[in-house]
């Protein structure tokens, strides 16, 4: 029976590592964003013949089609029904645009993306904060103690 462990994953390709073994009827896969999916075929001459020897899974919606680059992000969205999302999503690279359907677990994993690069930007932004307050203050005492600085200045 193939497992988990007997899989490998290469750039979002998840294919058996041991090509020779009979398709099993269930197994689980843990995909690159460690969630994991449960396979299960209806029957196993059906599955060998529906399911190619490599399966390619979608890229995340944060990394762009064109180049690839990871900080894609949504222009517009709007909501196609109970689980799926119409997105317009940009490159700020390539300036490439992509829209489409998707379903809810990626709209979810782009949403987690867009607010870890959030943190980041705003830990950057509070550090850029610091740093030129504390340049403003060691501007204005070394004024202070020049006698730059008089009543009239206020």
């Amino acid at each position: 029976m193939l497992k988990a462990a007997d899989l490998e994953v290469d750039e979002f390709v998840i294919r058996p590592m041991h090509p020779d073994r009979s398709h099993p009827s269930r197994h689980r896969v843990r995909l690159p964003s460690g969630k994991q999916i449960d396979v299960v075929y209806r029957d196993q001459q059906l599955a060998a013949a529906e399911v190619p020897p490599s399966v390619r899974v979608p890229d995340p919606l944060h990394v762009c089609f064109h180049c690839a680059c990871e900080l894609a992000y949504p222009l517009d969205w709007v909501e196609e029904g109970p689980r799926h999302w119409r997105i317009v999503l940009r490159c700020p690279e390539c300036e490439a645009r992509r829209e489409g359907v998707f379903e809810q677990a990626v709209v979810e994993e782009l949403d987690e993306q867009l607010d870890q690069a959030t943190s980041a930007l705003l830990s950057d932004l509070k550090q850029l904060t610091q740093a030129n307050m504390e340049g403003e203050v060691e501007f204005f005492i070394r004024a202070l103690d020049a006698d730059l600085i008089v009543p009239s200045d206020f």
